[in-house]
């Protein structure tokens, strides 16, 4: 008896690493196809193929890299040899733009894995799953914008993006948390949300949506860019509106009547407060 308790014991363990081993692989592929196929979406079509297709391409025998401190290749090569397709310089800015690299695809794996689990066991609540892929470009756009400001020491924007980020990802982990269906959703969860969102319309729209979209003074890159971060900000909004709704329909009562006063109070105090802070960065 004892000897076949163990083999089932055994048995079950076994059937689990398993179906570990298979969730960790999938999100492995997942994660790693996001961060393949965004940025040659990104530089590849839309850049190479649509906005700018009539740049000059490189001579690589006439290029000398001039700038390459060539640190990284040890005693292999000094002065430059000529053409890379890739090379850094050993620098302290090298290390932020690997640091902010290293964290950004962690996350997607960890995302990835996250989301894969919850599939598996039939408990995604949909519309949050569509928030979270909504979210997927402002949280790239970020990364490269991040890329960009260290390698050109360009941080005029920097703080005021960094609010962005922030807030972004506080967001984005509150509708990773929803998206299990056994989290409970509750009104606090709901105004976190909309809370984080509506103040980034706000911003949004004075730092360019208005001026570039609305008004039509912007170039086509630049309206394409601020609808990509307008849209999911409007979604992260009407859906928890929509939720909030359902919740008050299933216990017959009005909408406000779900939240407490204080609730209420302090959304509105959060968006005036956080809109005017970010504005100040």
């Amino acid at each position: 008896m004892q000897h076949y308790v163990e083999r089932k014991l055994v048995g079950a363990h076994d059937a689990g690493a398993a179906v570990n081993l298979k969730e960790k692989a999938f999100a492995f592929v997942v994660a790693a196809i996001s961060v393949v196929i965004l940025p040659y979406l990104h530089i590849g079509v839309f850049y190479k193929l649509i906005w700018v297709p009539d740049k000059p391409k490189v001579d690589k025998f006439s290029c000398t890299c001039s700038c390459f401190d060539t640190v990284f290749r040890g005693q292999y090569e000094w002065p430059v040899s000529g053409y890379k397709h890739v090379y850094f310089n050993s620098t302290a800015v090298t290390l932020q733009i690997w640091v902010f690299t290293v964290v950004a695809v962690l996350m997607t794996y960890e995302a990835a894995k996250y989301l894969f689990r919850l599939f598996r066991r039939g408990g995604v609540r949909r519309w949050m799953f569509v928030l979270f892929l909504a979210c997927v470009y402002p949280h790239y756009y970020s990364w490269w914008s991040y890329f960009n400001y260290l390698n050109e020491e360009f941080y005029q924007h920097w703080y005021h993006h960094m609010f962005f980020t922030v807030t972004e990802i506080i967001s984005t982990c509150a509708v990773l948390h929803l998206t299990d269906v056994r989290h409970k959703i509750e009104t606090w969860k709901l105004l976190v949300i909309f809370n984080i969102n509506s103040v980034h319309i706000v911003q949004s729209g004075l730092d360019q949506f208005v001026k570039h979209v609305i008004m039509m003074e912007g170039f086509a890159f630049q309206n394409v860019r601020d609808l990509g971060l307008m849209v999911p900000d409007l979604l992260h909004v009407l859906i928890p509106v929509y939720e909030a709704y359902k919740m008050a329909d299933r216990q017959w009562m009005a909408v406000p009547m779900l939240f407490y006063k204080e609730e209420i109070f302090l959304s509105f105090l959060f968006i005036i407060m956080f809109s005017i802070f970010a504005n100040l960065l």
